[in-house]
């Protein structure tokens, strides 16, 4: 790393995981599931392989939706970060439904869910301090 070059310290992460996080998340992924399933086709004609990446995806959603709650002691406007950067995680949780819309009960379009909705968590869980002020 030269030193001109940013710190990692500019790099700050979400707050840690509160009970409330993971109840949020735990509830979210069965709805958020079923949501994709039906959105991508069914279950009744659907593989396992395609129902299992399907999971995965609806389980990264939800720990997306998880990081907009906030944790004791934490106010509301910074468990929701600001604008431009909580918009795009927030925007991937309903982009997968999209996407699976696309080509119903293709393995492949439900990797390319699972990439969006891994995005988001990334981008919600991960904010530059010089883009962000509030995280």
């Amino acid at each position: 790393m030269s030193p001109t070059s940013p710190a990692r310290e500019d790099v700050r992460r979400r707050g840690p995981l509160s009970p409330r996080r993971v109840v949020v998340g735990v509830l979210a992924t069965p709805a958020l599931f079923a949501w994709y399933v039906t959105a991508g086709g069914g279950a009744a004609g659907a593989g396992a392989a395609f129902l299992t990446i399907v999971l995965v995806s609806a389980a990264l959603a939800a720990a997306t939706v998880a990081t907009y709650v906030p944790a004791r002691g934490e106010s509301r406007r910074s468990a929701l970060g600001c604008g431009p950067c909580d918009v795009v995680a927030g925007a991937s949780v309903l982009a997968a439904p999209l996407l699976l819309s696309f080509d119903p009960l293709s393995a492949s379009m439900a990797v390319v869910a699972v990439a969006a909705t891994a995005f988001g968590l990334f981008q919600r869980r991960t904010t530059s301090a010089s883009t962000c002020s509030v995280t």
